[in-house]
């Protein structure tokens, strides 16, 4: 049932003053208003409220009441009928009043709480398009008013729906929003009482999406500051049981959950299933079992189980130890029920059926989880069994699961909780990719071969690939250049509040600037809401496309390139081949040795002390022999290398590794790396002597430095941008806002400067400009907002531009990244701090080289092996100096400008030709003209 405070807000800004309509019509009105508002409201004056009220919606003289009288007292009946309990009388009375609408009487903003009750109404219904719809347009109506307290319920519901459907970055800003529009920063005690109820509420569901994140000690900190309210003690104490389960304290969860004293609560779903999973966690099978099945039972017989999709996670409580108990065959069947219930939508009792179609609904992450499951349950059948068609089933379960993780990532609406699904998703990939390799193994079916390697490939980037396709889509899917130009105004100015937060040191001002750094993140989803009903828009977002091996085969690689790419599991590392003709793999066992030498091998290159020499042939050695060692007579047939690094090896330099001693694989090949196939096609490059090139060093005579960072001078920057034979920036000039004002015509970037990664946040990693203040620095959630998709390359000579945190599924979260977010379709970037004078000195050869024709990878191998090889710059030649600098990006080369002097040859040689041909065509037909007398 719904707490009466639920509706006490609402009640105040939709009370109907009646002025006309019959009399008795309306002093029944007035005496069912005076039971609803009952100072001391009981079960009598509720019973009463309703009995007038639905007297007066079926008689004669309550029809001939003015329409906005009759709207009221449908919505007063359905708030009734919500604090009973009785949704589906609820819902009743909610849509009769609304359609109250459609006759045009009534001022659209007296729908408004009508619209908000209906959602939330079919939300604890489970109904999600419902709740949504309904919620949305009570959002369109808030517009038009000016009650803060009405958007703070609304905005609180907002937040649910996200929650519910696992954006839960997205939810913590609505909840906040409502947090902030009628409480803003007074403390608890200075409340009155609904006030009081509403920041337990906001701060509860606050820290609902903060556990869910994982941020389990900050999510923890809120509880214990609601626990001292001694305010609905029950909820936070159920909420400090989930916090210790998730942290695998079985026991600490129970003594949390002992100490809730109501009934109601004790009988709740969330209890049953807190109490079976303490149970679960502590192996005692039998205790899980009689509480869920017990549960259930009583469930089933007074038929409140028909929508609850909570009771999802009862069986798959359920399924999950009788797969522990190797009974595979009930796990598979409460396992599907599981996806039935929480599904909502689908309903077929048939195994080795799964939904099909895909809407963003309720309980996505425990959906996934269900999918998820009930393949594992399918192949371990095929296992026992050895029917085919559990395999079958379980291969086409995971797969659904994977789809259905993509749809829910093309609705979500910032790039933090894309990663967060994919990282969720990304262990289950390992596990599917595992399956299909053996089944490989065992039979030797190419099909499987392929669905690994395009399984492996899928969990990379995912919300990268997204990103790019969704910048791709709003320029040729319809949606108007008002619209993406409101976007890119919310997208500046969420920039700017945040770089006024960081600059900010008084603490009221903060506060008011993260409200404001609120409103602007919510005015930016509801706008993608927007932009997500443009029909053609959301069918290619949503359009699932298989990784294209044979076209990557056949119109991409040549016959001196291949694909190295490496997936790491549990395990194993699995190295994937893909060359012209032929795809194959290698399994590299994962150990504590191997783990030991890439860590060293790294440590051994950075930690570099001045005048240290680079020992040869010892961990560059041993390490490429684990990786490569058998394959290394099929690396030499090739001249290039597209590696798509993974995992542990994400940020090795490759190229330092010896095949032989002190002979590094950049000795035989160009090597570019890339963050998945996904991002694989042909690019058109343009030409460097006729590109656009600009460059820009700010600290080639200048260095700043404030309390927080040192940037330093760069002397050898100045030449850098001069070896582009371009546009120049440098010192005074090379500011912010030059570089804002020139990139949208920049073919070619080079930034010869500092950037600064932030692992812990990195939207706030920078590249510094003049003067280095925080007004002048390039932050990433500015870089990926621009539109680079005309750049041809990016040359980041700048410390750590690929360096950053690190996601399971996306890979390192750096500048670099940022700028491939932005659409570049080509980037160098640096692995660790850079020396000045030898990046100078490659980047006078690599452009030198790319002028002559070569391939971004080419030009950059060339570079640096002309570095190796000068005996002036012997002091440069260990590996800190010229491996950091890598190339993320494709393989085709810049189509080359062709000479004057070669259109002047092919116009004498087409000139000559003509000649030579009209001379012998005259003398011929002066033999055989015929004439006539």
């Amino acid at each position: 049932m719904v707490s009466r405070w639920f509706f006490i807000p609402l009640f105040l800004a939709f009370h109907i003053f009646p002025d006309q309509g019959p009399d008795n019509a309306l002093f029944k009105y007035r005496e069912a208003l005076a039971f609803y508002e009952a100072t001391d409201p009981t079960d009598y004056t509720d019973s009463m409220s309703l009995v007038l009220f639905k007297e007066l919606l079926h008689s004669e003289e309550g029809n001939m009441l003015e329409d906005k009288i009759r709207l009221d007292i449908f919505e007063k009946s359905g708030n009734l009928a919500l604090i009973k309990g009785n949704l589906t009388n609820a819902v009743a009375f909610y849509r009769e009043g609304l359609a109250i609408k459609d006759k045009g009487t009534v001022n659209d903003t007296l729908f408004f709480a009508s619209n908000l009750f209906l959602g939330e109404s079919y939300y604890l219904l489970s109904q999600a398009d419902s709740s949504i719809y309904f919620l949305e347009e009570a959002a369109k109506i808030i517009q038009q008013k000016f009650s803060d307290t009405e958007s703070s319920r609304l905005y609180n519901s907002l937040g649910v729906i996200y929650f519910e459907s696992g954006n839960y970055v997205q939810s913590i800003n609505y909840f906040n929003k409502a947090k902030n529009l009628i409480i803003e920063n007074r403390s608890y005690d200075k409340l009155e009482p609904y006030f009081q109820y509403a920041l337990f509420s906001f701060l509860n569901n606050i820290g609902s999406s903060l556990l869910q994140l994982n941020k389990l000690d900050n999510a923890l900190a809120i509880y214990k500051e609601l626990e001292d309210y001694g305010f609905n003690k029950d909820q936070v104490y159920t909420q400090m049981a989930s916090i210790y389960l998730e942290k695998s304290m079985p026991d600490s969860a129970l003594v949390y959950l002992n100490k809730i004293g109501s009934e109601e609560f004790s009988q709740s779903v969330s209890y049953q299933n807190q109490l079976a999973e303490i149970y679960f966690q502590r192996n005692e099978f039998e205790k899980a079992k009689d509480v869920l099945l017990s549960f259930l039972s009583k469930t089933s017989e007074n038929g409140s189980n028909s929508s609850n999709f909570r009771l999802g996670r009862s069986y798959t409580l359920l399924g999950k130890i009788a797969y522990e108990e190797r009974d595979y065959d009930k796990a598979l069947g409460y396992f599907h029920q599981a996806v039935i219930y929480i599904d909502g939508y689908f309903d077929q009792q048939d195994v080795f059926k799964n939904p099909e179609d895909y809407t963003l609904g309720f309980a996505t992450f425990s959906l996934i989880e269900s999918l998820v499951n009930k393949a594992k349950s399918l192949i371990r059948l095929y296992e026992v069994k050895k029917d085919n068609r559990y395999f079958k089933t379980g291969i086409a379960t995971y797969q659904t699961a994977f789809d259905m993780a993509f749809f829910v990532s093309n609705y979500y609406d910032n790039d933090e909780a894309r990663i967060f699904l994919g990282d969720y998703v990304f262990e289950t990939y390992q596990d599917a990719v595992n399956t299909v390799l053996e089944r490989f193994q065992e039979g030797g079916e190419k099909e499987y071969l392929i669905q690994a390697l395009e399984w492996s490939e899928r969990s990379k980037s995912t919300s990268l690939n997204i990103g790019l396709r969704e910048k791709k889509l709003k320029k040729i899917s319809g949606i108007s250049p008002e619209k993406l130009q409101q976007e890119r105004d919310l997208q500046f100015a969420i920039s700017k509040i945040q770089r006024s937060i960081l600059s900010e040191k008084n603490d009221d001002q903060v506060f008011e600037l993260q409200k404001l750094l609120t409103d602007r993140r919510l005015e930016l989803s509801r706008l993608h809401n927007e932009l997500n009903d443009s029909p053609e828009y959301v069918k290619e977002k949503l359009n699932y496309e298989s990784i294209d091996i044979p076209y990557i085969q056949k119109e991409i690689l040549d016959r001196n390139t291949i694909i190295i790419s490496f997936f790491e599991t549990k395990s194993n590392f699995i190295l994937f081949l893909l060359d012209k003709k032929e795809i194959d793999f290698r399994l590299i066992e994962k150990s504590e040795d191997i783990d030991r030498e890439i860590k060293s091998f790294k440590k051994n290159i950075i930690d570099y002390k001045l005048g240290q020499k680079y020992v040869v042939g010892v961990e560059a050695m041993t390490l490429y022999k684990r990786l490569f060692g058998d394959i290394h007579y099929r690396l030499v047939e090739y001249k290039n290398l597209l590696i798509i690094a993974h995992g542990d090896l994400i940020d090795l330099p490759f190229e330092v590794l010896e095949y032989q001693k002190g002979k590094y694989l950049l000795n035989n090949h160009a090597i570019a790396y890339q963050y998945s196939m996904q991002l694989m096609g042909k690019t058109d490059l343009k030409p460097l002597k006729k590109a656009n090139k600009i460059g820009f060093a700010p600290f080639y005579d200048h260095s700043w430095s404030d309390e927080t960072v040192m940037l330093s001078k760069l002397p050898y920057s100045g030449q850098e941008i001069g070896y582009l034979e371009g546009t120049n920036y440098s010192g005074k000039e090379s500011t912010k806002e030059a570089l804002l004002e020139i990139l949208p015509e920049a073919d070619y970037l080079q930034l010869s400067t500092h950037a600064i990664p932030d692992p812990q946040n990195p939207d706030l990693a920078f590249i510094a400009l003049y003067p280095g203040d925080i007004e002048d620095r390039l932050f990433t959630n500015e870089v990926v907002n621009m539109d680079l998709s005309h750049t041809s390359l990016v040359f980041l000579s700048a410390c750590e531009t690929n360096f950053g945190s690190l996601s399971r599924s996306e890979g390192v979260l750096s500048i670099s990244r940022a700028f491939m977010l932005a659409g570049c379709q080509n980037i160098i970037s640096s692995l660790w701090k850079a020396e000045d004078k030898s990046t100078a000195y490659i980047t006078e050869a690599f452009y030198k080289n790319v002028m002559n024709g070569y391939s971004f990878s080419e030009a950059l191998q060339n570079a640096k092996l002309d570095l190796l090889s000068d005996p002036k710059m012997a002091q440069y030649h260990h590996p800190v100096f010229w491996a950091h600098l890598v190339l993320v990006g494709h393989l085709n080369k810049p189509k080359q400008a062709i000479p004057l002097y070669l259109y002047l040859f092919a116009a004498v040689v087409l000139l000559g030709g003509y000649w030579v041909f009209h001379s012998r065509y005259r003398k011929k037909a002066q033999k055989t003209w015929i004439f006539f007398y």
